[in-house]
């Protein structure tokens, strides 16, 4: 724990070789219990890959959807996983265009994780069509049954959405992983140097460089705000624009947008954590100050969710709204009650008491149970909101069979955090997870001086 007075935030106290060293230390490592865990991963993957194949050649009945249930896990899962794709493009954006100096060692852990999450949500809407083929007509181009999409349909702006999103991303780590790459290109022969020097462009470090690559950086920062506000938003459209009570919602837009910031810090809390205990040279760069920090920034986020959440029943309850009501009665003491008030716990009531205090935010277990906890939380939200809008539609509803997934949605929901893990593994071994040049920036613009014999730190201002 720390002592009071100490400092919010330094640099690094490694010397400039020793943090490319530590940095340095994943990338090309191998170990049994890391390829035995990869194996694993990879059959869970390929299993669920099978269980798909299976489903598109038998037919949707293999999965447990039907009337009134025509969502189910599958959506539940696409909603989570863009939830968490927010940790990375907006929360590096943001800390970058502020100017925080704790941003080094957070913003590309935050940013991988949308590379693979991303992805990982586009598949599910592909998934749920049934007959996928059928997606080519999503697509705005010619074809020859001359048949256009629907540009009113929400599906075609997710499409739209979550395309620009990705892209902007992908740019958005690649620009700033290119100095990297260049020092990366320094430390291997043969082949493996061929192509880092590939992917580097030849990096040199030369001033005309850093001024492209900062300002690439720069401008990625302010462009990429307004595209992942659109992204969740029109994902909240999808169930808003239904007449379905619990969907047909004016606050879902900013609800599921804060709702998948606070999911994408969780991420990024537990993808910290996790890469400080397996690698040990990061616990001297991924420091208490960074969970204290993100901790802040977590907090505020879990206050804002629980005001919206609220205030997506307080509205109905003044205006007598049955149906909202029914709902909402269903939710929090009838068929959903115990994944309600687990939701509600984990979500709302521990993150509120225990992120209010700075010695457990400089807690890394304690951030870290917070941090899995808020993401099982969100996703049992996500399962509320699909299953329980559809199953409390009206007392009609209650004549047909209550939705459970079965065995082929489970496979193909547990293939998509295989290969989420399985990528993001991947990566750690072929990149820098964390960005060297940053760190190194950092540790030049900090400046020591000596008041009334007490050491006070401050950052030269500019990058």
């Amino acid at each position: 724990m720390p002592f009071k007075g100490e400092p919010d935030f330094t640099a690094c106290p490694l010397s400039n070789q020793e943090v490319i060293d530590a940095v340095m230390e994943p990338v090309g490592a191998s170990s049994l219990r890391c390829n035995i865990f990869l194996v694993i991963l990879g059959i869970i993957f390929a299993w669920g890959a099978w269980k798909f194949w299976q489903m598109t050649q038998l037919g949707m009945w293999t999965t447990g959807l039907g009337m009134p249930t025509y969502w189910g896990i599958f959506i539940a899962t696409f909603v989570f996983w863009i939830g968490v794709a927010h940790a990375g493009a907006l929360i590096s954006a943001i800390l970058r265009i502020t100017g925080a100096e704790w941003k080094s060692v957070v913003t590309r852990i935050a940013e991988v994780i949308t590379l693979f999450t991303l992805p990982a949500a586009a598949s599910f809407p592909l998934i749920h069509i049934g007959r996928n083929g059928v997606f080519f007509f999503l697509i705005p181009v010619p074809n020859w049954r001359h048949i256009w999409p629907n540009f009113k349909s929400p599906l075609l702006w997710d499409f739209f959405a979550i395309s620009t999103y990705l892209t902007g991303s992908v740019l958005f780590l690649y620009s700033t992983l290119i100095p990297d790459l260049g020092m990366l290109r320094q430390r291997m022969t043969g082949w493996k140097r061929t192509v880092y020097t590939i992917l580097s462009w030849g990096w040199r470090g030369t001033q005309p460089e850093w001024k492209r690559m900062k300002e690439a950086a720069a401008l990625f920062s302010v462009l990429i705000l307004p595209v992942v506000i659109s992204v969740h938003t029109i994902v909240s459209w999808d169930f808003a624009m239904q007449l379905v009570p619990g969907w047909h919602e004016t606050v879902f837009g900013p609800y599921f947008f804060i709702g998948a910031l606070f999911s994408g810090t969780a991420a990024v809390l537990t993808v910290m954590t996790i890469l400080r205990w397996t690698v040990p040279s990061y616990r001297k760069l991924i420091e208490p100050s960074h969970y204290d920090y993100l901790g802040r920034m977590f907090l505020v986020l879990g206050l804002a969710w629980a005001y919206l959440f609220f205030n997506e029943f307080i509205p109905h309850y003044y205006a007598h709204d049955n149906d909202e009501m029914y709902y909402f009665w269903d939710m929090a003491f009838h068929h959903f009650a115990p994944l309600f008030w687990t939701m509600f716990v984990t979500n709302f009531v521990l993150p509120v008491i225990c992120l209010s205090f700075r010695e457990f935010r400089m807690w890394p277990l304690g951030m870290f149970l917070i941090g899995i906890g808020v993401n099982i939380g969100m996703y049992i939200e996500r399962i509320i909101i699909v299953f329980g809008g559809l199953q409390t539609y009206n007392n009609l509803t209650r004549n047909v069979h209550t939705y459970w997934p079965s065995f082929t949605e489970l496979s193909i929901v547990a293939a998509s955090f295989a290969g989420v893990i399985l990528g993001y593994i991947l990566f750690v071994r072929v990149f820098p997870i964390l960005p060297i040049w940053e760190l190194l920036e950092t540790k030049a613009r900090q400046k020591i001086h000596e008041v009334s014999g007490r050491k006070v730190y401050y950052f030269l201002w500019g990058e």
